[in-house]
């Protein structure tokens, strides 16, 4: 059955498609002449003062980085001769490697360049791509947000969008307005919600680029790549293989979302759409499309090669690059790179399920790089503890507390363990540390519960306040639950 949206209804998606829309166009790359050649780079690029917050986002997620430098000096020495080619102040461009499986990479606030092992597996597989041009762009694109100064911009425009998501409150308003389901809140939950879990973190943990920006990214990723000698073809080719992933998982949500209905989630809120609600599912899209989540590889492939055409009419031949690729991704630290890494998801899987003698089994075949992570040291000490091991798994957790690569999960269970053992003020001062250097208010829910077990009630009201005081709609229910406990 169909039906017209009531005016308020009507009006508001109207509003928020309009929005989406004015967000599109004037994208700053140059009609004619080189985006590189029009720049005026900045005098400084703000770099991380610990390498806590030079890690975050990524040391949110239990995964962490892996530390592997036979693995990574081969990237690195990419991303140091793309710099090369750059007439402004270098910024100190770091290359870590995370354990994750997309065909992705990404750059954090404070410059580090994360470069996931499953873009690092598609390389490995598939032969076609299998030319350092390639890899080149994509550690071109990363290093351009960088250099385009969109990792300084994201401090200010993420406090901006966290203030108006948490105001509007969207999804308990729109929720309550058309369908009566309010807002879950709930992290876990948005996390395995129908968006799936890389969408999550696209769109909360780490920088959501806006369309402008990623095509600014892959215009002058081609700059630098000419400049430094690479074909500037193979940029096109890695856009093919970013379709074809998105696609993939266009259709995995699509199945998704006809048994389970569609779902937004942007930082604090999530706004769920039942299944064959037409009106709710099209709030969703409108939300998706302010929140730019929507897919668009063809548009930056379209757009990519309207630049090409203009700024490069004319190509000398460039020889692909690819005998030195075809080694680095043959060579025993990159195997066994990606064996650990295939490991510790196993081994992570097995824990979700509480298959903790498996998960032993899992972890004792663990070798290095892996087996050094700060993912390997949480999972270890978890398998411990269950296994009748808490001695020694409280050994392992106390040192990984202590590494500057330390995760939020681990940083909040050495504080929480600090304070199961009467050690409040140790265990304040250990988690308001972590908190300043990752930069991760998510530490303030666990500070307060230290607090009120030490009985200290100024500074679990000082907390309180803090957390309240920061406009995001899920901290502050996690602060006010455990204030009640």
């Amino acid at each position: 059955m169909m039906y017209a949206p009531s005016r308020p209804l009507a009006a508001l998606l109207s509003l928020l498609t309009l929005t989406a829309c004015a967000g599109e166009g004037g994208s700053g790359i140059p009609t004619s002449g080189r985006l590189i050649d029009q720049m005026h780079p900045p005098q400084d690029y703000a770099q991380a003062t610990t390498v806590q917050g030079l890690l975050s986002p990524a040391n949110t997620l239990a995964s962490g980085v892996i530390e592997a430098p036979q693995v990574s000096a081969y990237p690195q020495e990419i991303v140091d001769r793309l710099l090369n080619g750059w007439s402004g102040p270098k910024p100190d461009a770091r290359v870590w490697l995370t354990p994750d499986m997309a065909f992705t990479s990404d750059v954090s606030v404070g410059g580090a360049i994360f470069l996931n092992t499953g873009l690092i597996r598609y390389f490995h597989d598939t032969p076609d791509i299998q030319k350092e041009d390639a890899l080149a762009f994509v550690l071109a694109h990363e290093l351009s947000h960088i250099l385009l100064g969109h990792t300084a911009a994201q401090r200010a425009s993420k406090a901006r969008k966290d203030y108006a998501f948490s105001a509007m409150k969207w999804g308990s308003v729109i929720g309550r307005f058309a369908a009566g389901s309010g807002a879950a809140g709930d992290v876990s939950r948005a996390i395995v919600s129908s968006m799936g879990a890389k969408a999550f973190l696209d769109t909360t943990l780490f920088p959501s680029w806006s369309r402008d920006q990623e095509e600014q990214a892959d215009a002058l990723a081609v700059d630098l790549m000419a400049r430094a000698g690479y074909a500037v073809s193979a940029a096109t080719d890695v856009m093919d293989v970013l379709i074809s992933s998105e696609d993939q998982e266009m259709q995995r949500q699509a199945q998704d979302e006809q048994k389970t209905g569609k779902s937004f989630v942007a930082d604090s809120v999530t706004f769920q759409a039942k299944a064959g609600d037409g009106l709710d599912g099209a709030i969703v899209d409108a939300l998706r499309a302010v929140a730019q989540q929507h897919p668009h590889a063809r548009e930056r492939r379209v757009a990519l090669a309207a630049y090409l055409r203009q700024a490069y009419p004319v190509r000398a031949h460039v020889a692909l690059e690819r005998r030195p690729l075809q080694q680095w991704e043959s060579s025993r630290p990159v195997a066994a790179l990606l064996k650990g890494t295939e490991q510790l998801n196993q081994a992570a899987v097995q824990i979700k399920s509480a298959q903790w003698g498996q998960a032993r089994q899992t972890l004792a075949h663990v070798a290095q790089p892996a087996s050094g992570s700060a993912y390997y040291a949480l999972m270890a000490y978890q398998v411990s503890v269950q296994t009748g091991q808490k001695a020694q798994g409280v050994k392992l957790l106390s040192a990984a507390a202590q590494r500057d690569d330390v995760t939020f999960p681990i940083a909040t269970e050495w504080g929480m363990a600090l304070t199961s053992a009467g050690k409040y003020n140790e265990a304040e001062t250990y988690m308001a540390t972590e908190q300043t250097a990752m930069n991760n208010t998510s530490f303030l829910p666990y500070r307060i519960t230290n607090a009120r077990k030490a009985k200290d009630e100024v500074n679990a009201f000082k907390l309180s306040a803090i957390c309240e005081g920061l406009g995001e709609d899920a901290l502050a229910k996690q602060c006010s639950a455990v204030e009640k406990n």
